[in-house]
């Protein structure tokens, strides 16, 4: 489950890094990256703490 979010906040940030660079939407692109880089942090983060909790 982890994966997944991560994987879908890297697919965010990649789309979000590609608009930046090539459309008109750049403040768009820029917060899309902002949010894939959130969401990837959060899924590593929840996944380190749920390993810690299991031990």
């Amino acid at each position: 489950m982890y994966e997944l979010i991560k994987n879908i906040g890297l697919g965010m940030f990649v789309n979000g890094a590609y608009a930046w660079q090539f459309s008109e939407a750049t403040n768009k692109g820029f917060l899309a990256i902002i949010e894939g880089v959130l969401i990837m942090a959060l899924a590593i983060y929840l996944y380190y703490h749920h390993l810690n909790q299991a031990f």
